[in-house]
């Protein structure tokens, strides 16, 4: 099967689909784009950019047949006519537009310019924490493109990040119909179609507006998608979740899979109280934090070989049970120095060459060994570096507790 074909009857591999769009800008005249395999991601040449594909793959992948080469086309056209930022901050104001991230992706930025050896204020994002999990970040909205704003540009502006925060979410506010966030049997959805639907999460007035059971609690898996509900409203939190949670894994562009209470005018996590509501939402939780963690444990190896830094990067394994239901493992070897993600259980390895390994609920574990995890506060998701492992009597416990 040649190339073309295999692009256009399945789904193209991540450097299959880089050669696609590296084609596609050459015919547009743009030439000498550098394919960064470890990033997926374009270095554009004469604009100190990058263009990372991740989002423009899922959209591609994901579009009907017919229309994949009018996805391609669009992200040509739009890194074709991106504009250039005014340096006068007067001028860019009324372009400002505050955007929704997951944390996780301006840890992965971080871990990036680290990686760069260097501090690069084009990769240094403003951005400011909105809850667990959420950061409000700063974009100029053009008219084809939505640029994000860094340090080097509040600089040339000669402002602070909270004057040109205040100004996005005014602005967000200006272009924001209310009637747009409509509302059925106490289920609210955000039909504006502006790629700052999510971004709503900000403007608290308005969702204190909305007739629900309880606390308002809200779902935004993608940057187009904006759900509130009640806290107590058990029928509209399954269909919130059941609506949002395949748009998380298969359009571009993801937020969280987690679910938000806005309690006195501050937004957190909300756990649901009903067992099966629980368990739906742990099992998107889970498979995120199975991509999370694997972006991040690629970028970490890379920097530890980079660095020559002999630490083991334990992945985050997602493994199903008998009845269906899925649960996250990490592996702690014994005399492994290892930084290990946050699972549903730990696998310790004794002795690997006699098979000698159990597992135990993390939860379990840790007021057993919580004194050999130390928090890696740089990471999100969280990571604990371990440089022992428990001792002989620490086992024997742990043993008792296996599952």
């Amino acid at each position: 099967m040649s190339f073309i074909d295999k692009v256009f009857t399945g789904k193209p591999t991540q450097r299959e689909f880089a050669e696609l769009v590296t084609r596609a800008f050459e015919k547009s005249g743009m030439q000498n784009l550098e394919y960064q395999e470890a990033d997926f991601a374009l270095k554009v040449p004469g604009k100190d950019s990058t263009i990372f594909l991740h989002n423009i793959y899922a959209n591609y992948c994901n579009a009907p047949r017919s229309q994949r080469s009018t996805v391609v086309a669009r992200l040509v056209s739009s890194v074709a006519s991106t504009p250039e930022i005014p340096s006068d901050f007067a001028a860019a104001k009324p372009a400002l537009m505050p955007v929704l991230r997951d944390a996780a992706y301006h840890s992965l930025i971080k871990l990036l310019s680290r990686k760069s050896k260097h501090d690069d204020e084009d990769l240094d994002l403003q951005g400011k924490p909105l809850a667990q999990g959420l950061i409000v970040g700063l974009a100029y909205d053009g008219e084809k493109t939505i640029t994000s704003v860094n340090r080097r540009q509040l600089g040339i502006w000669g402002v602070g990040p909270d004057e040109t925060f205040a100004a996005a979410k005014e602005n967000l506010w200006d272009k924001t119909d209310p009637s747009r966030l409509a509302g059925q049997d106490g289920v609210y959805a955000g039909q504006w179609g502006d790629s700052y639907d999510s971004s709503r999460m900000l403007l608290t007035e308005l969702i204190y507006r909305l007739s629900v059971d309880g606390d308002p609690v809200a779902y935004v898996p993608n940057r187009d998608s904006f759900w509130v509900t009640g806290k107590n409203d058990l029928a509209g939190l399954t269909t919130i979740l059941k609506a949002g949670t395949a748009s998380h894994f298969k359009q571009g562009h993801p937020v969280s899979p987690d679910l938000y209470v806005l309690e006195n005018g501050k937004w957190s996590i909300y756990v649901p109280e009903d067992a099966s509501l629980r368990e739906m939402w742990l099992a998107t939780r889970r498979q995120r934090n199975a991509i999370d963690y694997d972006q991040q444990k690629k970028i970490i190896d890379e920097l530890h070989e980079q660095e020559d830094i002999d630490i083991f990067v334990a992945g985050y394994k997602l493994l199903e049970r008998k009845d269906g239901k899925t649960f996250g493992v990490c592996v702690w070897t014994k005399d492994v120095d290892s930084s290990l993600p946050q699972a549903d259980n730990i696998g310790f390895v004794v002795d690997p060459e006699a098979g000698d390994m159990f597992m135990v609920p993390w939860d379990v574990a840790v007021p057993i060994v919580g004194g050999l995890l130390e928090e890696e506060p740089e990471f999100v998701p969280v990571r604990y570096r371990v440089r022992e492992f428990p001792n002989d009597g620490q086992v024997r416990e742990l043993r008792k507790l296996a599952v």
